[in-house]
Formats: structure tokens, sequence, C-alpha cells
């Protein structure tokens, strides 16, 4: 016999084992094309034995422009020449339209459904809906289709290629025992009953009863999915069926499911050099069957590479990178040095979490100490905010921002990797309730200097200018000489040189927010300015700038109380006790007449972040204190905080923020 038939012979004969079953399968009489279709069912039969994988078969109807063994193995996932030779059709022959077609699949367990992958390039007019109604019909439906690509069902671009479950299923136990070497997917053509289709395929009415749990006065529908059961012992008596076929010269054995060679009087000589033969044949088959193994694999772990680096956002990285004239790339990690990395991920390395995904602590190989961010879930949203982050941290090269060292775009979670910095957040240092523990007024006063630095040069001195954001405490972490390190860049944004502020949805956190860009939706540098404002005053009053614990109103909302007590000269009755025990009363004034400047209502009139950054740089420099001018008008624009009459706009802007606050707790 030829390699081709006997790796025929082989392969069915393998699928033919025996298997343990928990059932058989139900008829599905759904439409395939209702896409707000839930169950389970709508999706493919249920894996129901340990045996995850068979070879299978499934029906479809030949229409333009699938009308040819060809054009039906490129939508179907499968091999021309298998279906030319089961169909006793040429490779190129074109088929008559809704001629039933039997087209072999490898079927496999995804998760706990039964099904096999293909693929199918999008053209104009495609949506879930048409394919499986007019493409896929009875093979696939419009609820398998949109839980297996990502795409929205009104956005799917021309030229995408989407994954195709096709519904297959492997035979259950007892069928096995029974007989059935495979299950033909069979979609129920008008006109046809049980009778009839028993009769095309060579079985009984009570076997394909059983095979879709039916009774005899349940009713089938057409273009609806029937499992027909496909008996080996068939192939005795009809070894040219098209799952059982033997070449010529051997005959279906005695049970009907392999191949054996017809009885004849050999010689020793022939029978020995037959053995020495077969024995090489088998093992070329072997070798074969792993060599091609390994083939399917590699291509199926690269096409699943491939759909998940578009899934999470990989083309759409490289736009951006590209128009913003990036071209140096950081590491690219595997998936398995990142778990080997994390310890797949133990809850024990978890750091934290932030507005997009989870921090894990990791080694790599070489003992680096890193930090691994991962996403909780995947949705366009939040692929979006990924390749931002990413493309703002490769504009931007300062020590005091959190270095990028490479990403992973091959899982199912998108994953950075960042330095680790290891002394946590600013926030979890300025709010601690053991006062000794808290950071020292010089500590303060550095860590300010060092995140004004960082906002300036993203302000000024990056490629494009990059505003931040989201500025606060729980995004600025420390390392171990308590170095200040900006992160969380998720929601930045840069802008051309031309521009001085962008119109957007109000984004950033309650309490950090610019009053200016709250009511017009404008943010500009000097919106950075007002959160960096807040972070002054955080370290001075060591408070979070939102409280519904306090008792007062003015308590609540720390930069009215702030602006108020230096109004009334009642500073040292806001500070953190550390801060005004270590902090000379002249350095403690600058801060905090520098941070009534940048909270300043009128953006206009705040300072920018490099004037910040130099002013802060002084009072370093000197320990002297900053040679801030004493402007007597200093609070006339923020009188509207502390209102002696009705309430005014910036009143009801504050008590927004306390009630949104209110609300979330």
């Amino acid at each position: 016999m030829d390699l081709p038939s006997f790796c025929i012979f082989f392969f069915i004969s393998l699928f033919l084992l025996p298997q343990s079953s928990l059932g058989q399968q139900a008829y599905y009489i759904e439409s395939s094309d209702n896409c707000n279709e839930t169950t389970a069912l709508s999706k493919g039969y249920r894996c129901n034995r340990p045996q995850m994988s068979c070879q299978s078969f499934v029906s479809f109807q030949a229409k333009p422009p699938y009308d040819s063994p060809t054009a039906i193995a490129s939508i179907l996932g499968s091999d021309p020449s298998s279906i030319a030779s089961i169909n006793n059709i040429p490779s190129t022959h074109k088929i008559s339209d809704n001629k039933t077609i039997i087209v072999p699949v490898y079927c496999s367990c995804s998760g706990n459904i039964f099904q096999h992958y293909a693929s199918y390039n999008v053209v104009a007019g495609d949506t879930y809906y048409l394919l499986a109604k007019e493409v896929y019909t009875a093979l696939s439906t419009c609820p398998a289709l949109i839980g297996q690509n990502y795409y929205y069902p009104v956005e799917i671009p021309i030229g995408a290629e989407l994954t195709i479950p096709i519904r297959c299923a492997c035979p259950s136990e007892n069928q096995t025992a029974e007989g059935v070497s495979s299950l033909l997917l069979y979609n129920v053509m008008p006109g046809d009953s049980i009778g009839s289709i028993g009769e095309a395929f060579g079985v009984t009415q009570k076997s394909i009863l059983e095979a879709n749990m039916l009774s005899e006065n349940d009713t089938i529908y057409a273009l609806t999915p029937l499992l027909i059961p496909l008996h080996s012992k068939n192939c005795k008596e009809n070894p040219g069926s098209f799952y059982c076929y033997c070449p010529n010269g051997y005959l279906a054995s005695q049970e009907g499911i392999r191949c054996i060679q017809r009885r004849k009087r050999l010689s020793t000589k022939v029978a020995v050099l037959l053995g020495v033969g077969i024995g090489m044949g088998f093992l070329c088959l072997c070798l074969l069957g792993y060599y091609l193994y390994r083939v399917v694999k590699e291509r199926r772990n690269r096409i699943r590479k491939e759909k998940l680096f578009k899934q999470n956002g990989g083309m759409l990285l490289q736009q951006k990178l590209a128009s913003n004239g990036i071209t140096e790339k950081g590491k690219i990690f595997t998936e398995e040095e990142l778990h080997r990395a994390t310890d797949n991920y133990n809850q024990s390395r978890l750091l934290g979490q932030g507005g997009y995904g989870m921090v894990y602590k990791g080694m790599l190989p070489d003992g680096s100490i890193v930090a691994v961010k991962r996403s909780k879930e995947i949705d366009r949203s939040q692929i979006q905010q990924f390749v931002n982050e990413v493309v703002i941290l490769s504009l931007i090269n300062h020590r005091n921002i959190v270095k990028l060292l490479g990403c992973c775009l091959e899982t199912d979670f998108p994953l950075l990797v960042y330095e680790f910095v290891p002394n946590g957040t600013l926030s979890q240092h300025i709010h601690e309730k053991n006062e000794e523990s808290t950071i020292t007024w010089e500590q303060r006063l550095r860590i300010a200097c060092e995140v004004a630095g960082a906002v300036s040069y993203m302000h000024s001195a990056a490629s494009f200018p990059i505003f931040h954001r989201d500025i606060k405490p729980s995004n600025i972490l420390l390392d171990e000489k308590y170095r200040a390190k900006v992160s969380d860049f998720g929601t930045s944004r840069s802008i051309p040189f031309d521009k001085t502020h962008f119109t957007t949805a109000v984004q950033g956190t309650f309490g950090y927010l610019d009053p200016e860009y709250f009511q017009s939706g404008q943010f500009s540098d000097k919106s950075d300015v007002y959160s960096f404002g807040v972070v002054l005053v955080e370290l001075l009053a060591g408070k979070k700038p939102l409280s519904i614990y306090q008792g007062e109103e003015e308590d609540r909302n720390l930069v009215s109380h702030f602006i108020s007590s230096m109004k009334d000269d009642r500073l040292l009755d806001i500070l953190h006790p550390r801060a005004a025990k270590e902090g000379s009363r002249e350095d403690i004034h600058c801060v905090a007449k520098l941070a009534i400047r940048c909270l300043r209502l009128n953006g206009k009139k705040r300072p920018t972040m490099k004037e910040v950054a130099m002013e802060l740089e002084g009072l370093m420099k000197s320990q002297k204190g900053l040679q801030v001018e004493q402007d007597s008008d200093i609070f006339r624009d923020e009188v509207s905080f502390v209102p002696s009459g009705g309430e005014s706009t910036e009143q009801s802007f504050l008590i927004s923020f306390e009630m949104e606050s209110s609300s979330s707790v």
C-alpha cells in the first residue's frame, strides 16, 4: 500500500479507540443567525468524553463563490484534495449550486465545547449575522462568531481575519462501544426526514434519534444541524463509504474499522520483506505524524500569537510609534519569561492595582527586579489606554519618571514591564497613621522638587508636550532612597507644539481636578499645575484632598480649608505635625505660597511647571526660603473658595466634588 493511504488508515484507527462518555448531544433547533441567543448549546456541542479530539465530518451546501473543493477548504480549514477524494470530484471542479459536499475536519475540545477552527477574511458587507446565515449555515452561529472574535458586530473592518468556530462532535463512549467511528454534522435540507437521511448515509433512524436526544414524535427543521453517527460495521458491507475507504488489494476487517490485506499464501521471503516494509512504513508514518504534529502545533501557536498581537493593540501601537517618529524598541518579553518571573502571577507577588490593571513583582533570569503590569480584562477602551501608556513612556526619558523596560503582546492580557520601585507610593507615606514613620520635611521638599522637574520636562523638554492628566500621590512612586518616580500614564496625552490645550471628556481623580477644566472640558498644562498644587498641600498637611468624615464642610475639602487657613494666618493649624516640627517657618510659608499660586482658579494666572520647578530647586539649594514676592492680592483670585455670601460657581464645584466622593463610598 502507498504511504498516504496507510496514513489515512492509521489515523482513522487511532480515533476509533474506546473512550468514556457522559451522554449524547442535544438537537439544536434555534436559528444559527439569532445573534441574541446566549445558551451554551448555541455555540457548539459540549465535550462529553475524555478523548478531546477526533476526525469528524460536516456537510456544506456549495454556492458561489464557494463552489469548488479549493474554495470550500479555504473557509472551512480543510484539505482540498481530501474533499475532492471523498466526494469523487477533481480539486478544481466547479460544483453545482446547493449540492451537499462532505468536508473532513479535525474536531477538538475548546474549553468545554467541541469545535473546529477555520479562518475567514472579511469582505465588504459582511456581518456576523450574514456569515452565520449565508456562508456557514448550520455550521456556526452568530453568538459563537461574536464570542470568538473581538471586533464589534457593527465595526468589522474589511480585510480582517476572523476565527470561525465550526460545529462538530466526537463519538461518546456508548457510541464507540456500539461501533460508531465518527460523527457527521449534517445540515438538514427542506424535505428531509430522519428516515431519508438515515437511508442516505446507511444508518438507522434509532441511532440518529439517540445521537441527537430526539424521540420518534420530535420534528426536525430545515437549516439546522443534525448529528449522523457513522458506523464502522458498514465498512464491511460498503467499503466504498467516504469514512472507511480501503485501497485495492485490501478489505475492511471483520469489525469494519481498519483495512487488511486479502488473504493469500505467501512465501517466507515475501512475508519477511512484507513485514520489513510494513515496519518501515509504520516507522515512517510515526515520523511523519510527529512532524505533522509539530508543524500544526507551531502553526497554531503562531496564529494564536498573531491574533493576540492584533487583539492587544499591536498594530495600533506600531502605527502610533511610527507617527511619533519613534524607531527604538524596548525588549519584547515572551509569555514564558514573565510567567517564570512572577511565579505564574502569584498573589503574594501582587504590588497593587491602578486604573488600568494589576502590578506584580517579578525577577528576571539575570536577577534584576521588575514590575509587571497586567490588565484586568480586555476591551477596546483599555487597549487604547495600554497603547497610549506605551507611546507616552517611549517619548520621555527622565530620571524621575518610571522607566519602561519592555512589553509582551502574545498573551490574553497585554503586559508592560517597568523598573521596580521598592518603596511604594507617596500616598502611602503621606497618610500613614504612625507619625514617626512618615517621610521627613526635607524628603517632602525634595520629592516635590523632583515631581515638579519631571512634569516640567514633560511639558516643555520632551519630544512633544505631554500632559499627565492624573497627578496625585498614588501615582508618584518612591525608590530605595525616597526619590520620586512619576508613573501611570494611561490617561496622558501628547499634543503638537502649536497647541496649548485640547478639549475632551473630563477624566481624572476628584480632589485633584482643575476647576477650570471641570467646567470647560479644556485641559492645558496649567491643569497639571493645579493638580500639583493639591499634591503640595497634601505634603504640607498630610491629609487627603476630600474627606467625608470631617465635621465642617470646609474641613471636608482640603484645598478650601488650606486657602482659608492661609488667608487667616492659621497655616500652622493645618500642617502635619512632623512638617511643622522639622521645617523652618520661612520654608513652609514659601511652599505654601507657591501652592496658593498653583491653585488659582484662573489657569492663566498660575505659574508654569518650569517656574514651579525652578522655585523649588532654588529653595532646595539655598535652604533659606524662596524669594517669593509678597503679593497683597494673592487671595484675590481665590475669594470664591471661601464665600461670605451666596454660593458661587467655584463653591458649587467644590460641593460637587464632595457629593461625588460621598456617592462613591
